[in-house]
């Protein structure tokens, strides 16, 4: 049978159409993930816990838990910055401290304490783990005397364990003594159009982001340079009114509930010992707080999270809201890199 030169085109727009919508619905791809390697060096463990602060006492040392995640970018650049390459921070590692690698999906039996046995990722939940790595500090009475969230750089993770090392978790927490140490100035404050100078927070309506910085901050830089000149980032971050405080300051400024503080007090009472740390308020509520590097995506989203009060629907964790988030942006065929 002859076919008409309409019935050509309309069947040629047929298969258009068709392959076109099955070119929008390709799913979006997820890139990004880092996988990593566990120093050698690490103590080999039947992660019995008792046993292993036991042994570390006995050889007059410390114990750490490094609990991380596969394909985990800030993992492996935490394992690459201050365990695997041979500077101060990982000879003064091996020299003090035993550490335990925890996988935060993984299925291998931990014994917590005699009457708790959990898996790895049981033993995650329990923590209310949020960040990858999760690094753990415990005393020789099995006590956790300190948690450290995300990647640190050598500078700050070296002044965190010699905070360990010396004990000094007995008498103050890190904040209280990271003000005690003379530190190097290496950032050099940077403006940003997006920043308001207001120093009654009190009178807010909008979203807050309250951003805390200061001269001895070692991703300040990568900060501005990078994450907040990301247009996702800008986008969001317009939703909010961002402040910027030198967490040194003893200038006086009002609060979100009204009272009278100075930066520096304020970031010592919370012990914000992170840098740039950022506090994000919605409804004059705190809502979460990033204290530790976040990569754009990662950045952009709990800003998201915080303006769209999606807090609501997922009020247990921002991890909750992120999964979520992750394949609906997938499924639109949006591709998602978590390391830029």
């Amino acid at each position: 049978m002859k076919l008409s030169f309409k019935r050509v085109m309309f069947m040629c727009f047929l298969i258009f159409t068709f392959l076109s919508i099955n070119a929008n619905a390709q799913e979006g791809k997820l890139s990004g993930g880092v996988s990593h390697e566990i120093p050698s060096w690490f103590k080999e463990s039947f992660l019995d816990i008792k046993e292993d602060i036991d042994e570390a006492k006995a050889k007059n040392r410390h114990y750490m838990i490094f609990m991380d995640l596969d394909a985990c970018p800030y993992c492996a650049k935490m394992l690459k910055d201050n365990f695997l390459q041979q500077n101060k921070t990982s000879d003064f590692i091996k020299k003090y401290f035993d550490v335990v690698e925890i996988n935060v999906k993984g299925s291998r039996e931990v014994t917590w304490d005699e009457n708790t046995t959990l898996s790895e990722k049981e033993l995650a939940s329990k923590l209310e783990i949020q960040y990858s790595p999760t690094i753990l500090f415990f005393d020789d009475k099995k006590e956790i005397v300190l948690r450290v969230n995300g990647y640190r750089s050598p500078e700050d993770f070296k002044l965190i364990l010699e905070y360990i090392q010396g004990e000094y978790y007995k008498n103050m927490n890190l904040m209280e003594y990271a003000n005690k140490i003379d530190k190097q100035t290496l950032y050099t404050f940077k403006d940003n159009d997006m920043f308001k100078n207001i120093k009654d927070l009190s009178k807010i309506k909008t979203p807050l982001a309250i951003i805390f910085e200061d001269g001895s901050c070692t991703q300040c830089d990568y900060f501005h340079d990078k994450v907040l000149k990301n247009k996702d980032v800008k986008s969001e971050l317009k939703k909010f009114t961002a402040i910027r405080l030198d967490a040194n300051s003893t200038e006086e400024i009002i609060d979100v509930d009204g009272n009278k503080t100075t930066p520096k007090e304020w970031a010592q009472k919370i012990n914000l010992d992170y840098r740039p740390g950022v506090l994000l308020y919605d409804d004059k509520k705190l809502i979460t707080t990033v204290d530790a590097l976040l990569y754009s995506f990662h950045f952009k989203e709990i800003l998201r999270y915080v303006s769209g009060k999606y807090y609501e629907q997922y009020p247990r964790s921002y991890l909750d809201y992120l999964k979520v988030r992750e394949a609906e942006l997938l499924k639109q065929g949006i591709n998602i890199n978590i390391a830029e």
